[in-house]
């Protein structure tokens, strides 16, 4: 942008003089150089104006961003903070409804002398927030083409000259320049990620919020999508990844080869990778054929995550050349030490680069997963017939066990009532209460018998009184030392789950008679008998909590098992709204809430009627999942006034 300009020609800064008489007076000096440092010195005190006036607002928003993105370094933070106070002046509307920038302009535009720049500053009103691809480079003027309207724009770098390159792939902020535009501070290139990649990123990602234009949501979750940007196209290499023995790499390479002649999914051929990785971090296993493990992982990912080619353990056998049962009990193994980790990557997935979405899982958490409830019942049963002198030989005799014919046993009446709750338990009707009441005859104080019974007890009184009977037999049976001892870790003990499960909806109960201070009781014991909450015991508390006006309680529990779920994100806005109202935080969470699931919103604020009876499942990101938390909570969200107007604002 250098434009000739003739001594006798009105100066272009707009100043009403000759230019030989102002800006010419040193020829030296264009007037362009002149007025892009006066551009960075703008760009400089909107940033100190923004500090000194709304550095609180500034900070506790970075603080907000913090809980839904991860910054591992403390020079990546510094990095981050400062584009976030960029990107929070120009778009971001305080609670009066201006931004910082417009506040800037019309206190500080009246002190600029110069008309040209003060014109400049007035059209800073109307920023822009781009993704482009760089297509031609001439001093500090950078030609770059919008990937999402194609549009060609010039656009200058006045702070200072950032290395790019062309054809790479960036982000930035820019300000209106005469015709141009001038970065604020610069592109932020991004050449090490494939364009067309990045694009797909930013488009799948826009879709899952809700979001009709791309370019909608990089304006709103533009800090959140630089700091994700840089994950999109990485590979794991197996040869950089420390592991403990060659065996261990040999088998990510069987797995890797393998996967990618039946599949062509990158993105599961480096969550195997990882998983086994972890793995191999946790337990070094003596293996003799790393085709079992191979198979183990294929079929681990394939189940976590069902997206391309799924395969039975038989079929995966037949391909890595191995039995059935040996890929079963390999893929038990993973699932057993990798628990953690696999609940890790599900929460993760729904914002995975490809736009991946969490598997369906069953509702109702409290009740678990009966099938595997059965068997562990079954080898604690004959463990207990059986004299071991170590943890090898106990796990000898279970993989023999598992692998060879099963001997039919003589049981008891307790045993063969506890068979047949198991079988009630996957029953459906009528049948589920027969097997339930024929339990009962065996064994009167079958806890679980009373739980099922429950069901159909004809009001939710009396139904409280089953669970609170079956809750008193299982208190009863395990004993006073057992609770002391065993405090902490409950769940993790098969007999107490009669227990636990009665003594959850007893809560429930009590809940839905209008005893919330006795079922709160009962929640927080719960949760103190057994604090990784398997039941899910926290959603029941946090809304009890609410209900009671508790919002300080309801606050710890949510740091206390802050999950990045839908319900955790919403409930901090929710929470947000009940203590301070509509603060420019809440706007922040809710962003991040509506990027979860954008269902929930319809159902919250009426546009859509929550349905009488509740999913039998649900996928994170979807309806199901909005459905099951408006069933718990919208009852809370109707307590504040004005909802409604404010969601429709952000």
């Amino acid at each position: 942008m250098n434009e000739k300009v003739s001594r006798n020609d009105p100066c272009p800064c707009g100043s009403g003089k000759k230019f030989k008489k102002c800006c010419g007076a040193n020829e030296a000096i264009s007037i362009t150089h002149i007025i892009e440092s006066e551009i960075d010195d703008l760009q400089k005190r909107i940033l100190y104006f923004a500090m000194d006036h709304y550095g609180v607002e500034i900070e506790e928003d970075f603080e907000d961003l913090q809980e839904v993105m991860v910054i591992a370094e403390e020079q990546s933070r510094e990095f981050y903070e400062m584009i976030h106070t960029i990107w929070f002046s120009l778009f971001e509307q305080l609670e009066d409804g201006e931004t910082i920038l417009e506040k800037f302009i019309a206190i500080e535009g009246r002190r600029i002398k110069r008309p040209k720049l003060r014109g400049i500053l007035q059209t800073w009103v109307n920023p822009k927030v781009i993704a482009g691809k760089i297509i031609g480079v001439e001093n500090n003027k950078l030609s770059v083409m919008d990937v999402f309207t194609s549009e060609i724009i010039e656009a200058y770098m006045v702070t200072e000259h950032f290395p790019v390159e062309m054809g790479s792939f960036f982000v930035g902020l820019l300000l209106p320049y005469d015709q141009n535009y001038v970065f604020f501070p610069g592109p932020l290139d991004l050449t090490d990620i494939p364009v067309e990649q990045a694009v797909d990123f930013i488009e799948r990602s826009s879709v899952d919020a809700g979001y009709d234009l791309p370019q909608e949501y990089l304006t709103d979750f533009f800090i959140e999508v630089l700091s994700e940007l840089p994950m999109v196209g990485q590979s794991v290499d197996l040869d950089s990844l420390d592991w403990p023995a060659p065996i261990y790499q040999e088998v990510a390479g069987i797995f890797k080869n393998k996967f990618e002649t039946l599949d062509d999914s990158e993105l599961l051929v480096e969550t195997g990778t990882i998983l086994w990785f972890q793995f191999c971090q946790k337990r070094e296993k003596r293996i003799q054929n790393p085709n079992i493990y191979a198979a183990a992982i294929h079929y681990l990912v394939t189940t976590l995550v069902p997206m391309g080619l799924s395969y039975t353990q038989k079929e995966l056998g037949e391909q890595y050349g191995v039995s059935a049962g040996s890929v079963s009990s390999a893929f038990k193994e993973l699932e057993s030490v990798l628990s953690d980790e696999i609940t890790d990557l599900l929460r993760s997935f729904y914002d995975a680069p490809n736009g991946v979405k969490a598997p369906v899982v069953q509702f109702n958490p409290q009740q678990g997963p009966m099938v595997t409830e059965r068997a562990m019942q079954e080898a604690i049963t004959e463990l207990q017939g059986e004299n071991f002198e170590s943890i090898d030989e106990i796990n000898q005799f279970l993989n023999q066990r598992l692998n060879a014919p099963q001997k039919v046993l003589p049981k008891g009446n307790e045993e063969r009532a506890q068979d047949l709750i198991y079988d009630a338990f996957e029953a459906v009707g009528k049948q589920r209460y027969k097997l339930a009441e024929e339990a009962l005859k065996l064994n009167s104080d079958c806890v679980d018998a009373y739980n099922i019974l429950a069901e159909v007890a004809g009001s939710v009184e009396k139904a409280a009184k089953m669970y609170e009977k079956g809750m008193l037999l299982g208190q009863k049976e395990l004993g006073k030392a057992f609770f002391m001892k065993n405090k902490g870790h409950f769940w993790g003990l098969i007999e107490t789950r009669p227990f636990m499960r009665a003594k959850l909806y007893y809560a429930e109960a009590l809940y839905n008679i209008g005893k919330i201070n006795e079922a709160t009781k009962h929640y927080e014991e719960l949760l103190e008998l057994n604090p990784n909450d398997n039941q899910g015991v926290r959603d029941f508390l946090f809304v009890a909590y609410v209900d009671q006006g508790e919002l300080k309680k309801a606050q710890s529990l949510l740091k206390q098992h802050d999950e990045g779920t839908a319900q955790g994100l919403y409930n901090k806005v929710l929470l947000e709204l009940l203590e301070k109202g509509f603060t420019s935080k809440a706007a922040t969470l809710l962003k991040a809430a509506k990027k979860q699931n954008k269902y929930v919103i319809a159902f919250l604020t009426g546009k859509k009627r929550v349905p009488d009876q509740q999913p039998d499942y649900y996928g994170w990101g979807d309806e199901n999942e909005a459905i099951i938390y408006a069933f718990g909570h919208l009852h809370l969200w109707r307590k504040i006034d004005g909802l409604n107007d404010w969601v429709k604002n952000k």
